[in-house]
């Protein structure tokens, strides 16, 4: 979506550029007032759809910042709670390093995916985007400026033209039995946190979703509370490659809750407020 939001800023400062020399053209009176009217029309609507576009991506992205945030949130409480059973004495100094690392690590790369985010819900030109040379914008630009610096065939005049024969029609492709597409995906943990928690307390439910096919698969991730769906998260998943999904509720009555996602489960304890 970064490519997008470039191209949509790209179009509006080309629009903006166009209405720009057009308003210059006018002044100079080498225009007419009815190439003025259409050109400004044409080149206003542009900028509006342009400035729509930009709009709704940025808006996706927002919905993206405050998912990372809500994750940072739970792994940043991950921590808190690792922190304090080892400030405790509950949990060895081994445990508590070893455990404490993938927490960290998750906080780190969340950090830097919000940061990442922001800067381009900040964005006010394509200049502040960052794309890959080869599949950006200026690669297109650049294919293009050189098809048109192509000198077009020139056909001799002294030789006659037969066209060639007429191509056979393609016999209609044949129908292909349907079948069935194979389940490759399934839920290699599940994390629950925290685990023990007060009514009203906030807990995340963070699962990892993995398609060990050979296809690109879209997975629906069910969230379950004592066998009752709560919510859902689609996920596409490459081949061999793996997806975290995560889950917000809620604390409730003090008791042991069920919890899972697909097959995979765990325990919600709620203690009673102290």
């Amino acid at each position: 979506m970064e490519n997008d939001l470039r191209t949509a800023f790209l179009n509006k400062e080309r629009a903006e550029l166009f209405l720009s020399n057009l308003d210059k053209l006018r002044s100079d009176k080498a225009i007419n007032e009815l190439s003025y009217t259409a050109l400004k029309t044409e080149y206003s609507v542009n900028l509006q759809h342009a400035q729509i576009k930009i709009d709704q991506i940025k808006q996706e992205f927002n919905k993206r910042l405050a998912l990372r945030s809500r994750q940072l949130g739970v792994f940043k409480q991950e921590m808190a709670n690792l922190d304090a059973r080892f400030k405790v004495g509950q949990m060895p100094a081994e445990d508590y390093l070893k455990q404490i690392k993938n927490p960290q690590k998750k906080v780190a790369d969340l950090e830097e995916q919000i940061a990442h985010l922001t800067s381009l819900t900040e964005a006010k030109a394509s200049a502040e985007i960052s794309v890959p040379e080869s599949t950006g914008i200026a690669a297109l630009f650049s294919s293009r400026l050189r098809q048109g610096n192509r000198q077009p065939a020139v056909m001799p005049t002294n030789l006659a033209w037969t066209p060639p024969p007429p191509a056979p029609e393609p016999e209609p492709p044949k129908e292909a039995p349907p079948s069935e597409i194979p389940d490759t995906t399934s839920v290699s943990s599940l994390h629950i946190l925290p685990d023990r928690a007060y009514p009203g307390s906030s807990i995340g439910i963070i699962a990892t979703v993995i398609n060990s096919g050979q296809e690109k698969v879209q997975h629906r991730a069910e969230f379950k509370i004592n066998g009752r769906i709560e919510a859902v998260d689609e996920v596409s998943i490459e081949p061999g490659h793996s997806r975290e999904v995560t889950f917000m509720t809620v604390g409730g009555t003090p008791g042991d809750y069920n919890l899972s996602v697909d097959k995979a489960t765990g325990i919600l304890k709620i203690m009673p407020p102290a």
